[in-house]
């Protein structure tokens, strides 16, 4: 082969090989790449005309962030690190102290443990005035700690003294309530401030504007609107009555102003009937029940 024949094939091949690659990115490479940078104009084409959305956006997200950032500094919530049932009851009859005679009794029913923060629920149960009630209520919505009500269940009571004979009139009250505690440092005490003062009503929702004339309790019946109940076997049941005093009844027994119907074991449940001055009503008693705080 002579010199110019070989130097002619070599030529010839890298012509090719250049013809290979430039084919190559002239109908693969550029058209993606031309492809891609065509899609980048859109997307900025498209930025570009919503760009007065995007400032009504910023402005909108701006003014949120002011406000929520002075209802940080403003809040009046204290959240502790952890909620203690003796702790709770404490400040319950401390607010009881501020609201007027509450009758309360407190059970613990679990906590719900949460990423950053949980809470305590609590099941609390008794009698008041309405007045009495209305205070103790607004003091634990109102109060410096985080507490909530979930559910709240109100029965009006007419009473007579047995002594006086003179007519009272009572609210009885089950709530759940939920203690709220967080694992964040900075919400365990806050700046702001509020003044406790709640608002004076001027009429009582559970007032009848009849009153029933209601015999008395002069033999110290168990008012089972007024008792919780405790425990049930087949047959029998034990409350604790009007005076925090245990009593044991059963079907049939003799209660203030009715008597006991009937006794569920496997629903924890007494079911009594009631006649007050001639309107006869059903009445049940459930066991709430609780559980120790770990």
């Amino acid at each position: 082969m002579t010199y110019i024949l070989r130097n002619t094939i070599v030529l010839a091949v890298l012509l090719v090989l250049i013809l290979v690659i430039g084919f190559y990115f002239r109908s693969g490479v550029l058209p993606k790449k031309i492809d891609k940078i065509e899609k980048e104009i859109k997307t900025i084409d498209v930025e570009l005309q919503n760009t007065p959305d995007l400032i009504n956006q910023y402005n909108t997200l701006s003014q949120q962030l002011m406000q929520t950032k002075q209802r940080w500094e403003t809040r009046n919530k204290d959240i502790p690190p952890m909620d203690v049932t003796g702790q709770t009851y404490d400040y319950l009859n401390r607010t009881i102290d501020k609201s007027g005679e509450v009758k309360l009794d407190m059970l613990y029913q679990g906590m719900q443990n949460l990423q950053n923060y949980g809470f305590n629920t609590y099941n609390l149960k008794g009698e008041a005035t309405f007045e009495c009630l209305y205070k103790f209520i607004w003091y634990i919505e109102n109060s410096r700690l985080l507490y909530k009500i979930r559910t709240l269940n109100l029965r009006g009571l007419e009473m007579k003294d047995p002594k006086t004979e003179e007519t009272k009139l009572l609210v009885t009250y089950e709530m759940v309530l939920d203690a709220f505690f967080s694992s964040i440092p900075e919400l365990y005490s806050s700046a702001g401030e509020r003044k406790l003062v709640p608002t004076t009503l001027v009429s009582d929702p559970f007032e009848p504007l009849i009153l029933r004339d209601l015999p008395p309790n002069t033999d110290n019946l168990v008012e089972i609107e007024r008792s919780d109940l405790k425990a049930v076997v087949p047959g029998k049941g034990f409350v604790i009555d009007q005076d925090n005093k245990m009593r044991t009844l059963s079907e049939g027994d003799e209660i203030y102003l009715g008597y006991v119907t009937k006794i569920d074991p496997v629903l924890g449940r007494m079911e009594c009937t009631l006649n007050k001055g001639g309107i006869i009503e059903r009445f049940e008693l459930f066991i709430r029940y609780g559980q120790k705080q770990k």
